[in-house]
């Protein structure tokens, strides 16, 4: 009797050591070497990734903004002024001096809330970095759909343009027929027609394509990609049961533990607990420390007398200030935490729930993919028996050219539907694993976004 599904990977999974089971050679990538440049490249270039620099470089700029409150503030101030004063019917007086002073302060204890706040200031930093990896995992799965969905347009592209070909060959000996009698004009239009009709399908063909290769022009952010990097086929990608489940049993056992996504749940609750503590100092006293020195020379001068002297001082404080009550803002804030603290909570547990029964789900359509693309390879092998078979007639002299033509036309409608088996499996593969956070393609990025 089978066991459930379910229970099996928890079985499973409880075995298993820590190291993620080795993927190398098994993406897109390995198969399509034109992939490969464009995953790099996406790293830098892409409109994603840079938007994901720019808020990194916010959460940077607001870690130093955090952490400032931990170092002394110091200030410097500096003036000279000159002051000429007339009484009425008296003689005139003059003064002038130069001012500066220097001050420095420095919080001394506020129950940790200073160093709370610089920690935020740190977690916020990192949940950017968490969020740039993220966003580079989904646009690498993103990138290879986008690029073997375009070998599958190039090959529909190549046959609407062959039935084009077929079609103008058509037309080209019903014109024949047409002018030794033996065809009318009525036939020769309906053959126009199935031209002007293939042609039709043929430019839709071609806008598809071009656009395809705007789009992930677009998407991985550069000028152009040639044709040439665009092959006619997808090889034959291995499939190994025992992999696919070793790796759904990992992830399913500590593998999401350690996801992106799921460390930045980790730290969204971390920063509500640091919250709360913030919050719950709030109404307790807090006590500053502060220096200042100050020196000013001054000179007076009048019609009698000259009189100039230099002023030093210095002061030291330390202050305390005590808020008594503060209209419940402090309770406020911590209900607030505690709350954000439980949603948090409530949105980890949701996305572990959904990403187990999203990878679990694609573990299932992999293996749907293989077999319908051991089918498709199949029936490929099947009509390339033919076509072969229809070659070895025609240097016989059994078979003409509108035969042979209508045997290629055939493979190449077998070769689009395995090759788009093939695209499917591969892609259906690569979403599993990138889900599974064992892709590859991460080390295209920084060691920083991933520590």
């Amino acid at each position: 009797m089978r066991l459930p599904i379910t229970l099996l990977l928890v079985v499973v999974a409880g075995r298993l050591c820590a190291e993620a089971p080795s993927v190398t050679g098994t993406l897109p990538e390995d198969y399509l070497p034109g992939l490969k440049p464009l995953l790099k490249e996406a790293v830098e270039r892409s409109p994603t990734t840079i938007s994901s620099s720019i808020a990194l470089a916010q959460a940077e700029a607001g870690r130093y903004l955090a952490s400032s409150v931990l170092w002394p503030q110091l200030g410097l101030t500096g003036d000279y002024a000159m002051t000429r004063e007339r009484v009425s019917n008296g003689l005139p007086s003059s003064s002038k001096g130069l001012f500066y002073s220097a001050s420095l302060s420095q919080p001394v204890f506020h129950w940790g809330a200073y160093r709370d706040r610089a920690i935020i200031g740190d977690l916020t930093e990192k949940v950017a970095e968490k969020n740039f990896a993220e966003a580079y995992r989904t646009l690498a799965t993103l990138i290879r759909e986008q690029y073997m969905g375009l070998i599958s347009k190039k090959i529909a592209l190549r046959n609407e343009r062959f039935r084009q070909k077929i079609a103008e060959e058509s037309l080209a000996a019903q014109k024949v027929r047409l002018e030794s009698g033996t065809s009318s004009q009525s036939e020769l239009q309906g053959y126009q027609m199935a031209l002007d009709e293939q042609t039709l399908v043929g430019d839709r063909a071609q806008e598809e394509y071009d656009y395809g290769i705007r789009l992930l022009t677009r998407l991985v952010g550069i000028d152009a990609l040639s044709d040439d990097s665009i092959p006619l086929e997808i090889p034959h990608p291995e499939y190994s049961a025992a992999l696919a489940d070793a790796v759904l049993a990992g992830f399913v056992g500590e593998g999401i533990e350690s996801t992106f996504q799921s460390e930045v749940y980790k730290m969204y609750l971390k920063e509500q607990d640091l919250q709360y503590s913030i919050a719950k100092v709030g109404l307790r006293p807090n006590v500053n420390a502060a220096a200042t020195y100050g020196f000013s020379n001054y000179t007076a001068a009048s019609a009698n007398t000259v009189n100039q002297y230099g002023l030093q001082s210095e002061a030291f404080s330390l202050s305390a200030s005590w808020t008594i009550f503060d209209g419940f803002a402090t309770r406020g804030a911590k209900l607030s935490a505690l709350a954000s603290k439980r949603l948090y909570e409530r949105q980890r547990q949701s996305y572990i729930d959904t990403t187990i029964d999203g990878i679990t789900y694609l573990r299932h359509q992999i293996g749907y993919s293989q077999r319908a693309m051991a089918f498709a390879e199949v029936h490929d092998a099947l009509i390339e028996v033919q076509v072969k078979r229809l070659d070895e007639d025609k240097a016989l002299g059994y078979a003409s050219q509108a035969t042979i033509d209508a045997g290629l036309l055939n493979a190449y409608a077998t070769q689009y539907l395995m090759h788009g088996a093939r695209a499917d499996y591969l892609g259906h593969w690569a979403e599993f694993i990138s889900l599974a956070g064992i892709d590859p393609a991460i080390s295209n990025i920084s060691k920083r976004y991933v520590r």
